[in-house]
């Protein structure tokens, strides 16, 4: 490489944000474990599915996928909203509110309505090639089927981040537009701050999901905005946040 090559290159990296190599690497390591949650889930773990196959016979095996699961779900979502909140106010104010918004409804709205009426009902019919026994299926699939087959599944992720989104454009219009401390100047919490939020969280947690409990899934207007997960609320928001 040349240096005239290298002083364009620099040129046209003059005004762009550095990339954060280290949080591409926490989503690819994040994406890869939802991948293999996913493969836990259809092999093992009994948990609601497009696709399962029968548990394993051996009680070790399925308790270690079980298990696997169960960790994944504790945390790895959260970091998910954690990564989407850092880096939603650079977003919101290089683009501006408007901009924003715009971008937010067709990169997440359209997602989420190709995958609930599209893709969703083609990843059910996975349900009628599984054994009668786990599914209690016994019909062929029809066109009568196919409201009970749209729904947004993984993609509930987009719909609360969306939700989310639109949430800090408001936050951020009720406080006049004012700019969080950006990245890297914010004071650094204590031990004690730290401590507060993990109990604060947990108080909240349990008192939630005495509400809504565990494994309960809720819908919202009508039947495919529905949220698997919406135990783990307290902590998605709060992750979020934080992550701003």
């Amino acid at each position: 490489m040349t240096q005239a090559t290298l002083e364009k290159a620099s040129v046209q990296a003059a005004g762009q944000p550095a990339r954060l190599y280290f949080a591409d690497h926490l989503r690819a390591a994040l994406a890869i474990l939802v991948v293999l949650h996913h493969i836990a889930i259809v092999y093992g773990a009994s948990s609601p599915f497009y696709y399962v196959e029968p548990p394993f016979e051996e009680p070790v095996a399925f308790k270690s996928l079980l298990v696997f699961v169960l960790f994944n779900q504790a945390w790895f979502m959260g970091a998910f909203f954690f990564l989407a909140g850092y880096f939603t106010p650079g977003s919101y104010d290089r683009k501006g509110p408007g901009s924003f918004l715009r971008e937010r409804l067709v990169r997440l709205g359209i997602p989420i309505l190709i995958f609930t009426f599209v893709l969703s009902p083609i990843a059910s019919l996975g349900s009628y090639l599984m054994p009668t026994s786990l599914t209690g299926i016994t019909d062929p699939p029809t066109w009568q089927a196919y409201p009970d087959m749209i729904g947004l599944g993984p993609l509930w992720f987009v719909a609360m981040l969306l939700v989310f989104s639109l949430g800090y454009s408001l936050w951020r219009k009720l406080t006049g537009d004012r700019t969080p401390d950006a990245p890297g100047k914010a004071a650094a919490p204590g031990y004690l701050l730290v401590g507060f939020f993990i109990l604060a969280l947990a108080l909240v947690s349990f008192l939630f999901r005495m509400i809504v409990p565990l494994g309960q899934e809720v819908s919202v207007f009508v039947y495919f905005l529905s949220f698997p997960t919406i135990a783990y609320l307290p902590q998605y928001l709060s992750f979020f946040i934080l992550g701003i």
